[in-house]
């Protein structure tokens, strides 16, 4: 590896990373437990975004159980509110995830406050935009990646594109990344660290419902579709539940009415909690669908109605890991050059 690429993780090892091997901040499963037992483990754990009435506390719950090691917070741009911004900076956050919109703005406000900002995004065009707004390192997101899909193109087709643009700034690859192979195929690609929420989804850590990892775990299909998009018609990547059987066809398309409907609500983003009591409510009868994952606190039988999750190549996950395990595998595949080898006495 050469030199230059190594400078490139300087900034971000600076702040006591590890390994650039990233969780995803999946708003309603990554929650204190994992975020903190990934960071502990020497990776780069991420808080998913919450409603505003928790956000600080478990900010601060999380920094503390991550026992000084260095975490990162979830701004999901389309519910992100100041509240949520403001706690970010009194909790003295060192890392955030942005998605879903540019937020130049926001950038500059996180970078005048030395906060590392990550962006995750679908195409060069916008790794371009988010370059010129001034991030410290670029997610580049395949069309295989599970949760919401910003782009159209495959992990393989984007990466190099990418790169092109992204001159020292570094690339981290999300989508299908699982094992070591999949580290060490990005990495050839020019990547030089990795993101995964399935991978981490599937963890004795997380906070999705024990129902919804073992569909995952028997699942043998996804679709990317609309349908849980009430107030945010965004496409996303789902495992095909008895909700998607009924209003779905094949290829994911839902009825051009419940698109519409979704779409109109899309202003109450920014009024309504983020919260998942409304997904108890859900039934696969009523196409009233909203994006809360199934959380461990609802009822197992939500697992037909929710939003499940969940990467194109989720067959090949096999079993339920500890987040530290997961951090270790994906980690093995690191040349020296992309570790931090200085602080292996811990954080």
């Amino acid at each position: 590896m050469s030199d230059n690429k190594d400078k490139r993780l300087d900034k971000l090892f600076s702040y006591g990373v590890r390994f650039p091997v990233m969780q995803a901040g999946m708003p309603g499963i990554a929650n204190v437990s994992l975020a903190s037992r990934v960071a502990r483990a020497g990776g780069i754990g991420t808080l998913g975004l919450q409603d505003v009435s928790v956000w600080e506390q478990n900010l601060k719950a999380t920094k503390l159980a991550a026992e000084g090691c260095p975490i990162s917070a979830n701004l999901l741009l389309p519910y992100t509110r100041k509240q949520h911004i403001e706690a970010v900076l009194r909790q003295q956050i060192p890392m955030v995830s942005l998605f879903w919109g540019e937020g130049r703005k926001l950038i500059r406000q996180l970078r005048d406050h030395n906060v590392f900002v990550f962006h995750q995004v679908g195409s060069a065009d916008e790794a371009k935009a988010a370059l010129d707004a001034g991030v410290d390192a670029i997610i580049a997101q395949g069309r295989e990646a599970g949760g919401h899909i910003r782009g159209t193109q495959r992990l393989d087709e984007l990466i190099p594109e990418i790169i092109a643009c992204a001159s020292d700034v570094p690339v981290f690859a999300a989508g299908g990344v699982y094992s070591s192979a999949d580290v060490q195929r990005v990495l050839a690609l020019g990547a030089c660290g990795v993101t995964t929420g399935t991978r981490f989804l599937l963890t004795e850590e997380s906070n999705a419902h024990a129902a919804y990892k073992q569909y995952l775990l028997d699942a043998d299909q996804t679709v990317i579709t609309h349908l849980f998009g009430l107030g945010w018609s965004a496409p996303h990547r789902v495992a095909v539940n008895k909700a998607c059987n009924k209003w779905c066809q094949a290829d994911g398309k839902i009825p051009a009415w419940l698109q519409v409907f979704n779409s109109s609500l899309g202003f109450t983003r920014k009024m309504l909690p983020l919260k998942s009591e409304g997904a108890r409510m859900q039934r696969v009868s009523v196409p009233l669908f909203s994006s809360a994952a199934h959380e461990a606190q609802l009822p197992a039988s939500s697992v037909e109605s929710t939003a499940l999750y969940a990467g194109e190549d989720v067959g090949k996950i096999s079993g339920i890991m500890s987040a530290e395990a997961v951090v270790q595998e994906l980690a093995s595949a690191l040349p020296d050059g992309f570790k931090n080898i200085k602080r292996l006495a811990g954080c």
